[in-house]
């Protein structure tokens, strides 16, 4: 039978984890924005030498 202290170190161990999982999610989305924004950026340059 688990003890209170085992089930209160299991609840922390899962929060921190949740924790770390979002964080790595919101990583990968802030990469993910960044190559969007320079993508962008070097079409808009394209474009403008385009029409000169």
């Amino acid at each position: 039978m688990a003890t209170a202290e085992t089930v209160m170190l299991y609840i922390i161990l899962g929060a921190i984890v949740g924790i770390v999982w979002s964080l790595r999610k919101i990583y990968v989305l802030e990469a993910r924005l960044v190559a969007l924004d320079l993508k962008t950026e070097r079409l808009v340059e394209h474009l403008i030498k385009k029409r000169k």
